[in-house]
């Protein structure tokens, strides 16, 4: 059982709504239903009936949410007296694909800095980012592009930026150029990286498209390393994060654009987030390659 369960459990049932209860946790409605699936399965009782009006409680689950919100309080109330304490560790968050050469680099230098405070880092999407900080789960995460941070009102930094780069099944005629035209694919179906684990991605694609004068179709896919699996399977094209190349692909050809496409990248941080810890580790961002 994982608190995350529990979470989206206690959620649901206080909206008794799966769409505003997604909404509100800011993942995609079929990953919370399976997430109290699962809950359900390790329980061995139903604890939410689903129907045409909406979602109840059981009786059993009417029962298990007390429980529940008391384990998540707890919870959060161990987090805030080890931080309080000074407990000389910081949680950090990363998106793998985008950061998984310079965030190294930067603990690196933090360490330097702060030999004495231990680092644990988790490999998390965006949104899952954005929430844990924002329930100070997360002390700071390397989240990506500003608009995970904005919509959580998080404080921010620039740690650098990333080009777009086209990817494209090794057969495909625009693979054979030294760069690409936008308007070179306008027939072609354009995977998407889904909002939930890479929010932004699927703006600049589609902004880029509008700029080059059409409207892209798309098929929106849940990871990037699933979109090089379908782009070298020959089932569309994919406009990408540059640092995605680093993922295990196949029977795919990367291009750069005609008109080159950047984004910048941000560290995100908890509210309340302060002292020596952030000062050190926004020192760190601030000289990368120290």
């Amino acid at each position: 059982m994982e608190l995350r369960q529990l979470r989206y459990f206690a959620t649901v049932a206080r909206e008794l709504n799966f769409t505003r209860a997604a909404a509100k946790l800011h993942v995609a409605q079929p990953a919370l239903s399976r997430q109290v699936k699962q809950l359900e399965e390790e329980l061995g009782v139903s604890l939410l009936a689903r129907n045409k009006r909406g979602v109840e409680l059981t009786p059993h689950g009417i029962s298990f949410l007390p429980e529940a919100e008391q384990i998540l309080q707890q919870s959060e109330r161990a987090l805030e007296r080890a931080r309080g304490n000074g407990s000389g560790s910081l949680n950090v968050g990363y998106v793998w694909g985008l950061f998984h050469s310079t965030v190294p680099k930067i603990l690196r230098r933090f360490r330097t800095l702060e030999p004495n405070i231990a680092v644990h880092l988790f490999d998390i999407s965006a949104a899952e980012q954005g929430k844990a900080l924002a329930h100070g789960r997360l002390d700071a995460g390397f989240i990506g592009l500003a608009l995970e941070a904005e919509e959580a009102g998080l404080a921010k930094q620039r740690v650098g930026a990333t080009q777009f780069v086209l990817a494209l099944p090794k057969r495909h005629p625009c693979a054979r150029h030294r760069a690409v035209g936008l308007k070179a694919l306008e027939g072609e179906v354009f995977l998407l990286i889904s909002e939930e684990h890479f929010p932004g991605a699927a703006r600049v694609m589609r902004e880029a498209c509008s700029s080059a004068g059409f409207k892209p179709r798309t098929l929106e896919v849940e990871r990037g390393h699933t979109i090089l699996g379908m782009v070298g399977a020959g089932c569309g094209v994919a406009l990408l994060p540059e640092a995605l190349r680093a993922l295990p692909h196949s029977n795919i050809v990367f291009r750069p654009l005609a008109k080159p496409i950047a984004a910048d990248l941000f560290l995100a941080w908890r509210p309340g987030f302060d002292g020596a810890a952030r000062r050190s580790l926004l020192a760190s961002v601030e000289r990368p390659n120290g």
